[in-house]
């Protein structure tokens, strides 16, 4: 082989290496339950993921910029659409907007993280999906880290409240999750939360379980599995009942962009 393929497929080789070293493993959506981190100073973030059910097929982007090592902005936003029930058809809403400030970096092995957000979802676009009125939303994270943060256990505690028309609605948000290491960049997760910040309509005890691939610093991967644990009236969906649902998520963190 010449001596210039070589090269090009030893740096191939090695570039691949390096995208499979598991780095900095942190809770992302899908997981509800937030993490007490940002995405750093000058970093941009883009999440993404996918959710299914019984009656629907969404598709969730968030983009997000660091424009300090302790503030982090967000814009997002929610289509998809609904193929049963009372409402049918092609959904686009958004933004959620979100501010995020870091108090307390965790420190493995030592005192937790500690952050605090809050946000705004307004009632802007179209289809069944579309949120009843504009949402409002505030929470604490908290984060420990152990064993070289092999083990991350995270909890959130918070208010949403949505606009109805005639008054606002008020409701309690709160989400116990964890992470394990299981093998190089592969971790397990799991959570069990009450109420969504991003959703105002989400009121009942519910939980996921799935995986986490950490590919590198810069990208990971994860795939849960939902279910509520309690019998509820979902918006458009007829009678009562539990709701089952599976996520598939992509996170992406840039190079300093400046």
């Amino acid at each position: 082989m010449p001596p210039s393929r070589v090269r090009v497929v030893a740096a191939v080789l090695a570039a691949a290496l390096l995208l499979l070293i598991p780095g900095e493993a942190w809770a992302i959506r899908p997981f509800v339950t937030d993490d007490a981190r940002v995405v750093g100073g000058r970093l941009g973030q883009v999440e993404t993921w996918a959710l299914v059910n019984r009656r629907s097929l969404s598709h969730n982007l968030l983009f997000a910029v660091g424009p300090t090592r302790w503030l982090e902005l967000t814009l997002g936003l929610t289509h998809g659409g609904v193929h049963s029930g009372n409402d049918r058809g092609y959904s686009l809403t958004g933004p959620i907007a979100q501010a995020k400030a870091l108090l307390h970096e965790a420190q493995p092995n030592g005192w937790p993280g500690l952050a605090v957000s809050a946000g705004l979802q307004a009632p802007f676009g179209f289809g069944p999906l579309l949120p009843s009125g504009l949402g409002a939303f505030g929470y604490l994270a908290v984060t420990e880290s152990l064993f070289r943060e092999a083990l991350l256990l995270h909890a959130n505690v918070g208010v949403a409240a949505a606009d109805v028309g005639a008054h606002w609605t008020v409701g309690v948000t709160a989400g116990f999750g964890f992470q394990a290491r299981v093998v190089g960049g592969f971790h397990a997760v799991a959570e069990v939360f009450y109420g969504d910040p991003y959703d105002p309509d989400a009121s009942v005890p519910s939980t996921q379980v799935g995986f986490r691939y950490i590919f590198s610093d810069h990208v990971q991967m994860d795939g849960t599995f939902g279910t509520s644990l309690a019998r509820h009236a979902a918006r458009g969906a007829g009678d009562p009942g539990t709701e089952q649902w599976g996520t598939l998520g992509l996170r992406v963190v840039s190079n300093p962009l400046w």
